[in-house]
């Protein structure tokens, strides 16, 4: 057997057991395949399974699907086909995919593929893999893609579109390429790996090794889905050890403060791929604690990080930015770090805490983008500056945030639910149905919900027998008192904020579960040191004001659920109240999300405010 034949078997062996779960966290059958030593608490649905239905992610769904079908191969392999001297048809494309689109390929790929296993779209998965054999004719036998400035950068995101090609995409051969292309890397990128500083924050130093350290994650992705100790050697070189070790037993690290922020959040990734693949505790104790320094220092109410792209020390920085940034924060890549950082942690330690992170970032993080146009005009920057804001395309196009978009999109199908030997674990309240196998039969929950417009949610079981089953929902830290029927009838349930309530019991087809969970207006401060500079939440949803408007928050902004009054079924709030300085009424209060491109707005308002008392 030549090593391509144990490559697309080793692939068909792991993708056949339906055990392989996105990023590299799932546990396949016993053989030739190393299926790593990290625990898995909970498996997700690994883009199989889980429909979304009817609402705002569905309708995102549909449009970033068409957008990047309707691209043109040619268009898009252009660049690749110029470089190596093949004949070229097609466009130029432009911005950052004006000489080729080598930034962004690999993630189209993997989006493109991972979206096409979640929705069954045949036509979307042989695009991709179309694409990837197109880009494959381009590279030379032994992997050099024969383009000038070639670096770690879009290697890294070419090798997670050929591994989510294989895993989503019934292309095992893609296995084949990766081992290729990781051959010719592991001869030819440097590596004396440069640590990034404030004044190289990129790692940019020496030339080709842009980002070096998120390199590790897919090669031991691929290593775990093939055997292959290349990759696994390949990963090793690239550990980010001087910057991972800070968090070792530091949730408040020194030496961590402006660097990229979405790249040293995304490098956190393949930490937890280290722990996944050795089980050395080490490593989830470093994700872990960098997690907690993310969301207490680095995070605005949206879920949003890095104004002006830097990590920030926690000294109220975070909040002094708003001053003076609009690129706030970087919304499509920032999402998915972030999405991926704590997936890893759910289904390493089974937690619901990280849940929290998630929800903010969906409602007003990628679900409160302007929309990707077909021309590469994409939205990068979400700004919350003081005194009026507004929604903006990058003034680029194709920037590595239409990589992460669809990935983006993709990846909703594999957030929503997970699951364990004892039943179902719901992380979001999003209309969706989960189908999978449970105690030797098939079942399904069907979620039907407005949430957050409406604070409850209901689930309908289908199966075929009745059986003993958990359905566990996570509590959001921001709720009160939540509260639980089945078919009817009230249940005493254990609801902690932050955790999961679970609801144990045999269950039978069209028995109906409902989930309160209560919400109403409150205030969040932007960050410790500045504790009167706030935004608006209702539940997870971030709220603005037309900045026309006075501000809606005076005193110490507690009572501001008495302030405003709900208006219908929407998530629009009105006030009666009018400004004593200014005798102006207060603004009304509506989601981030609903704000249309140049619409101005804000989202945080200073308690002490002279103009606004």
């Amino acid at each position: 057997m030549d090593r391509r034949e144990f490559v697309a078997g080793a692939v068909s062996v792991y993708v056949g057991s339906r055990a392989a779960v996105a990023y590299g966290l799932g546990r396949g059958s016993a053989g030739a395949v190393d299926r790593g030593r990290g625990t898995v608490a909970l498996e997700n649905f690994e883009y199989r399974g889980v429909r979304l239905l009817p609402g705002q992610f569905l309708d995102q769904v549909k449009y970033a699907r068409d957008v990047f079908f309707n691209l043109s191969n040619d268009d898009l392999l252009l660049g690749f086909r110029k470089a190596a001297g093949l004949p070229a048809p097609g466009t130029p494309m432009k911005g950052w995919a004006r000489k080729d689109c080598s930034a962004t390929f690999g993630q189209w790929l993997s989006g493109m593929a991972r979206l096409s296993c979640a929705t069954g779209d045949t036509a979307l998965r042989d695009k991709a893999i179309a694409l990837a054999q197109g880009w494959e004719k381009t590279i030379a036998p032994d992997g050099d893609p024969r383009m000038e400035g070639w670096s770690t950068y879009s290697w890294e995101k070419i090798s997670c579109g050929l591994v989510d090609l294989a895993l989503y995409a019934d292309y095992p051969y893609a296995m084949e390429v990766d081992a290729r292309i990781t051959d010719w890397a592991s001869k030819n990128f440097d590596r004396s790996r440069s640590p990034a500083t404030p004044q190289d924050r990129d790692g940019r130093r020496p030339h080709g090794t842009l980002e070096w350290y998120t390199l590790p994650e897919n090669s031991l992705r691929a290593y775990l889905i093939t055997g292959d100790k290349k990759f696994l050697e390949f990963a090793k070189l690239w550990t980010y050890d001087s910057y991972w070790n800070k968090f070792e037993n530091s949730k408040r690290p020194e030496g961590v403060a402006f660097l990229h922020s979405y790249s040293h959040i995304n490098t956190f990734s393949s930490a937890a791929m280290m722990y996944r693949v050795t089980g050395d505790p080490r490593y989830l104790r470093i994700v872990k604690n960098a997690y907690d320094w993310a969301r207490e220092t680095q995070t605005y109410a949206s879920g949003g990080y890095g104004p002006g792209e830097w990590s920030v020390p926690p000294d109220g920085t975070l909040g002094r930015a708003l001053d003076l940034r609009y690129d706030t924060a970087e919304i499509p890549c920032g999402t998915w770090g972030g999405f991926k950082m704590t997936h890893y942690l759910t289904t390493a330690t089974g937690e619901a805490r990280y849940g929290d992170w998630v929800e903010t970032l969906l409602y007003n993080g990628m679900g409160a983008v302007l929309p990707l146009h077909p021309d590469g005009v994409a939205f990068y920057y979400a700004n919350y500056r003081m005194g009026m804001g507004q929604k903006a395309y990058f003034w680029d196009e194709w920037p590595c945030c239409s990589g992460t978009y669809i990935q983006n999109i993709a990846a909703y199908h594999d957030i929503i639910y997970y699951k364990d030997a004892q039943g179902l674990a719901v992380n979001l309240f999003v209309p969706s149905e989960a189908e999978w196998e449970h105690g030797g039969q098939a079942v399904k929950v069907l979620q039907e919900t407005a949430y957050p417009a409406d604070d409850t949610t209901k689930m309908t079981v289908t199966m075929e027998r009745p059986a003993e089953m958990t359905i566990k929902f996570r509590v959001p830290a921001w709720t009160k008192q939540s509260t639980v029927m089945v078919n009817g009838a009230p249940v005493n349930v254990k609801a902690v904020a932050g955790e999961w309530a679970e609801v144990r019991r045999t269950w039978k087809t069209g028995d109906v579960m409902s989930v309160k969970l209560p919400m109403e207006l409150y205030v969040v401060p932007v960050d410790a040191q500045q504790p009167r500079r706030v935004a608006v939440k209702y539940g997870p949803v971030m709220m603005a004001q037309e900045a026309a408007f006075t501000y809606p928050v005076s005193g110490d902004g507690s009572d501001i659920a008495q302030q405003f009054e709900r208006e219908g079924s929407s998530l629009h709030f009105k006030s009666s109240k009018r400004n004593e300085a200014s005798g102006q009424h207060v603004g009304p209060l509506r989601p981030f999300w609903e704000y249309a491109e140049r619409q101005p707005y804000r989202v945080y308002f200073d308690l002490d405010d002279p103009r606004f008392l």
